[in-house]
């Protein structure tokens, strides 16, 4: 069960004040911290302290898990259904890459697909969002506005409120 929101949220109208906000909201100790764009901002990302996504360690897992499996299944294949050939090898190397190839790039992009969905579920629980008609409404995080949501104790509320209004922030909306 999600338990009820605690913290504020606030639109910016320049991607400056917004990563001066995020900076200044970092050294404060606010962790839990949501930003909102119109389109993708790598200055944003350098705010944040650019964190990193563990998804191409699952696609490069993927890619080992797809060769193994691919070669276990052809070497059981090959000795299953013995078809010597002249001086041939049963088991043999050169006939397993292509095979091997394209299960790899089948379960990279499996486990990739899965490591997102995953990391969307992790973050959605890690980092709560307002669930008030307001929040839910505001539409101009897709068109011209730039967003930050921070959740926090009740008793951080003035404190972030400042910190938003320190950055010119043209609209701060606490919620508790």
């Amino acid at each position: 069960m999600k338990t009820k929101f605690a913290g504020a949220w606030a639109t910016f109208e320049y991607l400056d004040d917004t990563c001066a906000a995020i900076k200044e909201l970092k050294n404060a100790g606010f962790d839990q911290i949501t930003t909102h764009t119109p389109c993708a901002r790598h200055e944003i990302d350098h705010a944040l302290g650019n964190p990193q996504s563990r998804v191409p360690f699952a696609t490069l897992a993927g890619a080992f898990v797809g060769f193994g499996l691919a070669v276990l299944i052809i070497t059981k294949m090959a000795l299953d259904w013995i078809l010597p050939v002249s001086g041939k090898p049963i088991v043999s190397v050169p006939i397993m890459g292509p095979i091997a190839f394209e299960l790899s790039v089948l379960m990279a992009i499996y486990f990739t697909i899965g490591a997102i969905f995953l990391m969307i579920l992790r973050d959605t629980w890690k980092h709560p969002v307002p669930q008030s008609r307001k929040y839910k409404d505001y539409d101009r995080f897709m068109r011209d506005r730039f967003g930050i949501v921070v959740a926090c104790g009740n008793d951080e509320l003035e404190k972030l409120e400042n910190i938003f209004k320190k950055h010119q922030a043209e609209e701060v909306n606490l919620e508790s």
